[in-house]
């Protein structure tokens, strides 16, 4: 059986490829003394949706950093429910996460009192559903009842990311229409690379591409123009082909694109515009070589071939 860390990395891992972004996590620690964040950072890539840690073993840094008001240790102690609920809370704003545990709690063998015995622990869990707060008595050595509440403190950010998975199934794709242009002279297809300013896919290799914001053909001419400077007596439309659906499930996404393909006259005019770093014609068997946006040769042989 997997380590409740590696069920998170991989819960977290399946949320992105479904909703198309991680749900980040960061925890707020007293007596477990960075023991969540210790086994969280053990799984290699965690780096990707852990952002941080807050080892608050002090009152002073539970209220300085973690956001605890002073009123509420004085009134409820550290080792109580409520400051449990303000540590989730002012770490979830702190350190700006999706996901913020906190634990607080007495591992002993001292520091236990008539109402509060040695291992107790308030365990909280900060969300977009809100904040709760669970009270565990663990038993054992002062290093097992650490290790205890660490894991208990782990189940419960487990069983946040599977609900948060299983919601994903009954939320429907994005769906968004875009056309998809390729240039042709001399049997090559003209490829462009993508810039790490567009919102989606950069660096990878594409054609012409745009969301439909009115008739396709005419949307086509637009953004030829707009991405490579080429207008409609730079070029001549050869094939329209019949719209395609590419599912891109790391972006919870269905693309309805609309391929064409365009004979190029004047190939020595092209000029790129900020969207794109630098172009190659190549031969459409190639394709495959290249790290292109997904679906990139199913709507190429829609109009080519």
């Amino acid at each position: 059986m997997k380590k409740l860390e590696e069920q998170i990395a991989g819960l977290v891992r399946a949320y992105r490829d479904k909703a198309g972004k991680y749900l980040t996590i960061g925890s707020v620690e007293s007596a477990t003394g960075g023991k969540v964040a210790d086994k969280i950072t053990n799984v290699a890539g965690s780096s990707d949706y852990f952002i941080g840690s807050v080892v608050s073993y002090s009152n002073n840094i539970k209220s300085d950093m973690a956001g605890v008001r002073e009123e509420t240790l004085l009134l409820h102690g550290a080792v109580s429910a409520e400051v449990a609920r303000e540590m989730a809370t002012g770490g979830k704003k702190v350190l700006k996460v999706d996901i913020c545990v906190s634990t607080t709690g007495i591992a002993g063998p001292g520091g236990a009192t008539a109402d509060k015995p040695v291992g107790l622990f308030y365990i909280g869990l900060s969300t977009a559903s809100g904040v709760t707060v669970n009270r565990y008595i663990f038993s054992g050595k002062r290093e097992q009842i650490k290790q205890k509440a660490a894991d208990i403190a782990l189940a419960l950010v487990e069983e946040y990311l599977q609900q948060c998975l299983d919601k994903t199934a009954n939320v429907p794709l994005e769906e968004k229409l875009v056309v998809t242009c390729f240039l042709e002279q001399r049997k090559l297809i003209l490829l462009l690379r993508r810039s790490n300013r567009v919102s989606t896919y950069q660096r990878a290799w594409a054609g012409v591409s745009g969301y439909i914001e009115t008739d396709p053909l005419d949307q086509a001419y637009s953004e030829i123009r707009e991405e490579t400077g080429l207008f409609k007596n730079n070029i001549k439309l050869v094939k329209q082909g019949k719209p395609l659906e590419i599912i891109d499930h790391s972006l919870h996404r269905k693309w309805i694109v609309h391929p064409f393909l365009f004979h190029v006259l004047d190939p020595q005019k092209i000029m790129l515009d900020w969207e794109h770093t630098e172009f190659a014609w190549v031969k459409p068997r190639e394709l495959k070589k290249y790290n292109t946006v997904p679906g990139l040769a199913k709507a190429l042989k829609t109009v080519f071939g």
